[in-house]
């Protein structure tokens, strides 16, 4: 059923938008809450194609809709629905096509460009899990953020995550205490008959109450792209996850006193992977990814574990700025050059709780405050 009031406001500047029933009317209630949003979204990534992927928009919409639909129709066909409801509920013109186009944004412009997210999974000594998240991208993308809750029909799970309008999964959690941070991996890797990035995405927050059950659906589908995984759930699985079309490579915790842990940044580097699985990484992913490895074992020797404050910490850190964790746009930067933290995902997947913020976390910025 559609909410009559589906908004409300839990940061200033983002809308939350509550969406429940079927998959048409989750995606309508989407769309037409935050359809200045996702019509803003349409024409930043218009933009941003023509950049990174040198396609205008109506080829990108060609490519969506010949090379990623039919396997998206295929496996998931209530997605499909949701995303003509979301065409239907932001108007405007808008078709299918368009909503298909912006949910492939990642095998369109990311095996050419790749943002520059700073991830860690953290297990406390007394066995409690976090995962948290730093997303950056161009500041164009802060005007088509949405906070989306959404309780399918089909699913005993609610699914909670921060995201861009229009687009169907990002990084986040659900009721059942399973969580995942995303990682963008620049590859020239791309196979259409398996599932578009951000369509797996939320199939994994809406269908799995495990790493496991989620490894399996991973598995299943397989992916179009490439996209790091960082996930745990409420049982005390935390783990990274690199996955292409290639294949899935783990990256084993790193474990001390304490602590056991993963870091991620924006480049391969689990073993095991086969030599043609070839990346191209901005080289700050290489130093944020050290920065954070050093935070987090400085924690761990003072006796810090994983909290939302020590990770919010760590995700404020401004060494090696403007490329650092928490990201400044770099002075005399142009175009997708000026990349800049959007928000901040800290998720305690034992308790079920999560804060977010909009903005760079080093600076004062109210917290968005979820609760299952």
């Amino acid at each position: 059923m559609i909410s009559k009031s589906p908004v409300t406001m839990d940061d200033p500047r983002v809308k939350t938008v509550h969406c429940s029933g079927s998959a048409y009317e989750i995606g309508f209630t989407h769309g037409s809450a935050a359809a200045t949003e996702v019509h803003h979204n349409i024409g930043m990534y218009s933009d941003f194609f023509g950049e990174t992927a040198k396609v205008t928009w109506a080829q990108a919409r060609e490519r969506a809709v010949t090379k990623f639909l039919p396997t998206i129709q295929r496996q998931w066909p209530e997605i499909v629905e949701e995303m003509r409801g979301i065409a239907a509920g932001a108007g405007g013109g808008l078709t299918l096509d368009d909503i298909v186009t912006l949910n492939v944004r990642t095998e369109i412009a990311f095996t050419n460009y790749t943002d520059g997210c700073t991830s860690v999974g953290q297990k406390a000594a007394d066995g409690r899990v976090f995962l948290a998240q730093n997303w950056d991208m161009i500041p164009e993308l802060s005007q088509g953020m949405v906070f989306l809750h959404i309780a399918p029909a089909d699913s005993d799970l609610v699914l909670r995550f921060i995201g861009e309008a229009g687009i169907v999964g990002k990084m986040g959690m659900n009721s059942a205490g399973f969580g995942l941070c995303m990682n963008a991996l620049r590859s020239a890797s791309l196979n259409p008959s398996h599932m578009p990035v951000h369509v797996l995405v939320r199939r994994l927050l809406q269908y799995a109450t495990s790493v496991d059950d989620a490894l399996a659906i991973i598995d299943k589908y397989g992916l179009a792209s490439s996209i790091n995984l960082v996930m745990a759930d409420k049982g005390g699985k935390v783990g990274d996850w690199e996955c292409s079309p290639a294949g899935i490579f783990s990256i084993p915790l790193q474990v001390g006193p304490g602590y056991d842990y993963v870091a991620h940044a924006n480049h391969f580097y689990a073993p095991g992977r086969p030599a043609t699985l070839k990346d191209h990484p901005a080289r700050d992913s290489f130093s944020r990814l050290a920065r954070m490895e050093e935070l987090t074992e400085l924690d761990a020797q003072k006796g810090v574990g994983p909290s939302f404050e020590s990770l919010r910490a760590r995700l404020s850190d401004q060494k090696n700025t403007p490329p650092a964790i928490c990201r400044a746009i770099p002075p005399g930067a142009t175009g997708t050059d000026r990349l800049v933290t959007l928000s901040t995902s800290i998720m305690d997947l034992t308790g079920g709780t999560a804060q977010v913020t909009i903005g760079r976390p080093c600076d004062d910025l109210p917290i968005v405050h979820w609760s299952f």
